[in-house]
């Protein structure tokens, strides 16, 4: 099993790696386009643009209720368009230097929802099922196993969940 230093190492690259992206991609705006205002979507390519915006959705409610305790309706109700509040949501057991890293995640995805809406009308925010024994099916579907303790997203940390052996 790999030390837990290495899997922070990872999160650390990953983050590092985003953010150079983000970096790279404002170079080149000019002035002008700092306020940038979309123009009209062909009504062709609005599903298109429109359908990552239920994994939006997901990883947003899902990183900020981990990092912060609270989800969208708390950050930007605005985005939420009266979708109702997932459910099992809770705030994560992390320790500080993964929840701000975790954080960071939440409000880039609250980033990518506020673009997607302001392209296209986009949709309220689909019900959510953030609940332990969700994640712990999913996992087991994903394994082909049966997960014992099951996986719990938000429960002692990951690095924690990941020295658990299986059957």
């Amino acid at each position: 099993m790999a030390h837990p230093a290495l899997h922070l190492a990872f999160v650390f690259m990953i983050l590092l790696l985003s953010q150079l992206w983000a970096l790279a991609s404002e170079v080149h705006v000019d002035d002008h386009e700092a306020g940038y205002k979309p123009g009209p979507v062909p009504a062709v390519d609005v599903d298109s643009i429109e359908f990552p915006l239920n994994l939006e959705f997901l990883e947003a409610e899902f990183f900020l209720w981990s990092a912060l305790g609270y989800g969208l309706d708390h950050v930007a109700p605005e985005l939420v368009s009266g979708g109702p509040p997932p459910i099992g949501a809770q705030k994560a057991n992390l320790d500080p230097l993964v929840r701000e890293i975790i954080k960071e995640f939440a409000y880039q995805e609250v980033g990518h929802i506020r673009a997607i809406k302001k392209t296209v009308n986009g949709f309220p925010r689909p019900q959510l099922n953030l609940t332990a024994a969700n994640f712990g099916s999913i996992m087991n579907a994903a394994l082909n196993t049966t997960l014992k303790p099951p996986f719990n997203p938000w429960w002692r940390g990951f690095w924690e969940w990941n020295q658990v052996k299986t059957p």
